[in-house]
């Protein structure tokens, strides 16, 4: 709404809140101006109501509803009195409307500003003066300056309209705060007018001084209080400190909320539970409620759960200001989004907290640093208004959100008196290392700034060397999630899809008999999985764990290149080929000296880079790698990967694409199968052979040999718990090895829930048996086994 339009609005809106008062006492008659400002509850001059200076008998008012007059009687009590005489008040008293609130009842609000409004500034009145117009009229005012009354009471001395004795209880607003700054004092005489600058204002401030119980009637949620409230624009909110949300602050929260849902796994996320049974979307990240668990001192091991030293986290352990420190996939990033969005929504629903949320991605904000015309307060601008660019787009119709992101003028100052903006900066470590001293000098300057209270997030904490403080920040290391914390997150995500206890029972138990345990102790692998569980409907996590650690995988570098604000630096495929080399190297055991990481990066071709910074193109491929989470930033450059789950997987993924499939091939997958140190890898290579190569497991199944019966036997039976779905040929083959097996062994009872510790241990070829034959079945045929079935 145009600025003038807006102020003759809320002219209008003033002018239906005044009542014209008279009393009377014993022949003595008085009469003047009031307004409501609460239920029932009307606020004017004390002389108004102490005709012949002594307490009115009746009390009676007219209020004008639209067209209608309203006929009004009034209760007084004497301690709602305060007039000069005595020194009792600031001539003030408040009256109640006999009966209760009469219908449609409006109400002003009054400014709780102690500021005074800008010199010459116009003052807009409207009261019921003693003379033809007393059923209302309009006036202008200006303030000269301060006054005292002899009782010592202050007021203010206003010059302009001319004003009549029945002017006395006006309410007066400015346009600055858009609020009542003033009660009119006109002088006692009735015959002539008011001469200029003879009357006074009794101050908003005097007001809420002489009655602070007013505040209980004066307060958000009052209907016509927020219908007036609800005029005000964000200037005016902030100038009369009401501490509520104006168009342009709901805006913006409004986009806020939605925004900090974004993350880069959630579409991903989104997609794979599109795909499957999950039907619909699923949660962002950040409305899955959990506490994650935290370590005060970045000194312990982070990589344990569980000891006396760590605490949960949560939006007020944040406060006044923290450094978070924590891995890819810990949760930084979903807890910063989670505490803007939780601190937007109670801004939005009413509830005035102590902080505005800011959230703002480290590398927007590294744009411009360090130039000559680099402000603070435009650099922050410009990234809150780049991260919610998205947001505002898909509202690009509603009126209300245009123009509604905080201008650089806005983090000047506080967005209230007595609140400050909380300013939540996400990934420092994204930011170039040849500038992130910069910003962390900037980070300073933010937390000194007395208008922000700053919360930073990284993976790691800044080094000594860098020559940055951030004062009075305290760091918390995040932890991998404790079993319990892990289950109440298991359990937040599913509950959004109807799962019950049960099924997060199944869902946990599905993840230790796979070995997955400590993999999701980690938040965002914990989500992943969750949201891969759904998708699997009654078949819990199906296709083994080689499958399900390529979909994870996928994911997870997915979800890293839309956190970008460019593209990858290196495609998928690529960067899979790269961790596969070197994860292969790692689990070479005839390599006596292997290759770090960044030396393989150094041997890819330049034809397949991609440039999209100004860091060097190794720097960003390690930078985009530590926020898959495949990666560790603090892990030795010999081992950088941040499981060694994923060690095998990606070394079981160079196996295959470098070794060719043959008898030899088989016998050492299946024997290491039967070692307890290298299962993990040896499993995820016999996965690819069950796809690849059944015939040549098929073989090794119906040998002569019983020692390489039984060792492929044991392949199949671990797979199969797995839930891989074996090829039925190949089952049967297995079963029948089994079978014969259980026969020769010494005898014992199969356990139907859990393999006995070994293959050699009683009953161990009844289990095996028993689990070979109730494993998923393979969708897909295979050549050749259809038309043998070995072992017969």
């Amino acid at each position: 709404m145009d600025p003038a339009q807006a102020w003759e609005r809320l002219k209008s809106t003033l002018n239906g809140t005044t009542v014209a008062l008279h009393s009377s006492r014993q022949g003595a008659k008085e009469h003047g101006t009031g307004f409501f400002v609460g239920p029932g509850l009307v606020l004017t001059c004390a002389h108004v109501v102490l005709p012949g200076d002594r307490a009115a008998e009746h009390v009676e008012g007219i209020w004008r509803r639209g067209t209608e007059q309203v006929s009004l009687a009034f209760s007084v009590d004497d301690i709602d009195v305060r007039p000069f005489d005595g020194g009792r008040g600031p001539d003030l008293a408040l009256l109640r409307v006999t009966g209760g609130p009469p219908r449609d009842q409006p109400c002003v609000a009054l400014s709780r500003g102690s500021g005074l409004p800008p010199g010459g500034q116009k003052l807009y009145a409207h009261g019921h003066p003693g003379h033809e117009y007393s059923g209302g009229d309009s006036f202008t005012l200006e303030i000269v300056g301060g006054s005292w009354h002899k009782s010592g009471a202050k007021l203010l001395k206003v010059g302009g309209s001319e004003l009549w004795a029945g002017a006395s209880g006006s309410p007066v607003i400015d346009e600055t705060s858009g609020c009542v700054i003033g009660v009119v004092r006109a002088k006692q005489r009735r015959s002539v007018p008011t001469a200029d600058h003879e009357s006074r204002l009794v101050p908003a401030h005097v007001v809420w001084d002489t009655f602070p119980l007013l505040g209980q009637e004066q307060r958000i949620g009052y209907g016509p209080l927020d219908d007036w409230v609800g005029l005000l624009n964000d200037g005016q909110l902030r100038e009369a400190n009401w501490k509520w949300t104006g168009p342009d602050l709901t805006g913006y929260l409004t986009l806020l909320r939605e925004a900090t849902g974004r993350h880069g796994y959630v579409d991903v996320l989104q997609r794979v539970l599109r795909g499957g049974s999950g039907g619909s979307g699923g949660p962002p990240l950040s409305t899955v409620g959990f506490r994650v668990p935290v370590r005060a001192k970045p000194g312990h091991d982070a990589e344990k759960s569980g000891g006396a030293d760590c605490r949960p986290l949560d939006a007020a352990a944040l406060l006044p200001g923290a450094h978070i420190v924590g891995e890819a996939g810990t949760g930084k990033s979903t807890l910063l989004r989670a505490v803007a969005r939780d601190s937007a929504q109670e801004w939005l629903a009413g509830t005035v907290g102590d902080y505005v949320p800011v959230y703002a991605p480290a590398p927007l904000l590294a744009d411009g640093i360090g130039t000559e015309s680099w402000d603070p307060h435009r650099w922050l601008s410009r990234a809150v208004s780049w991260d919610l660019s998205d947001a505002a787009a898909k509202r690009s119709g509603d009126i209300r959100f245009q123009q509604v992101l905080p201008q650089p003028a806005a983090f000047e100052e506080p967005p209230f008196p007595a609140r400050k903006w909380l300013v939540l900066i996400d990934g420092v470590d994204e930011v170039d290392r040849g500038r992130r001293k910069q910003v962390q000098g900037a980070l300073a300057a933010f937390a000194n700034a007395p208008q922000f209270t700053l919360v930073v997030a990284s993976r790691d904490p800044f080094r000594d060397d860098d020559g940055i403080e951030l004062p009075n920040l305290e760091t918390l290391r995040l932890c991998r999630l404790s079993g319990q914390v892990r289950r109440q997150l298991a359990e937040n995500y599913l509950a959004t899809f109807g799962a019950d206890t049960a099924t997060v029972d199944i869902f946990l138990g599905e993840l230790e008999r796979l070995g997955l345990s400590e993999l999701a102790m980690r938040p965002l692998f914990c989500v992943v999985l969750c949201a891969v569980y759904v998708t699997s409907g009654a078949s819990g996590l199906e296709g083994g764990r080689f499958k399900l650690l390529e979909r994870l995988t996928e994911i997870l570098l997915t979800g890293a290149e839309q956190q970008r604000a460019g593209a990858a630096p290196l495609s998928r495929k690529e960067l899979r080929r790269v961790l596969a080399a070197h994860a292969g190297e790692l689990r070479d055991p005839l390599l006596a000296l292997r290759p770090s990481l960044e030396e393989l990066l150094h041997q890819v071709p330049s034809e397949l880079r991609v440039q999209s910074g100004s860091r060097p193109w190794i720097e960003d491929v390690q930078i985009f790698l530590y926020a898959t989470g495949l990666v560790a930033s603090d892990a030795p450059e010999d081992q950088p990967f941040s499981h060694e789950l994923l060690v095998d997987y990606f070394a079981a993924c160079r196996w295959a694409s470098r070794t060719p499939l043959d008898s030899k091939a088989v016998r050492q997958v299946a024997e290491d199968c039967m070692k307890r140190d290298k299962e993990s890898y040896a499993l995820f290579r016999a996965a690819h052979l069950l796809t690849t190569a059944p015939g040549l497991i098929a073989d090794e199944l119906g040998a002569w040999s019983a020692r390489r019966r039984h060792q492929a036997a044991v392949m199949i039976t671990k797979l199969a718990a797995e839930a891989a779905p074996v090829p039925p040929p190949l089952a049967r083959a297995a079963v029948r090895a089994l079978e014969r097996w259980a026969r020769k062994a010494k005898p014992g009872v199969p356990q139907p829930l859990r393999s006995p510790d070994l293959p050699t241990a009683p009953g161990w070829p009844e289990w095996a048996a028993a689990r070979v034959a109730a494993a998923p079945v393979a969708q897909l045929g295979h050549k050749g086994l259809e038309l043998t079935d070995p072992g017969r």
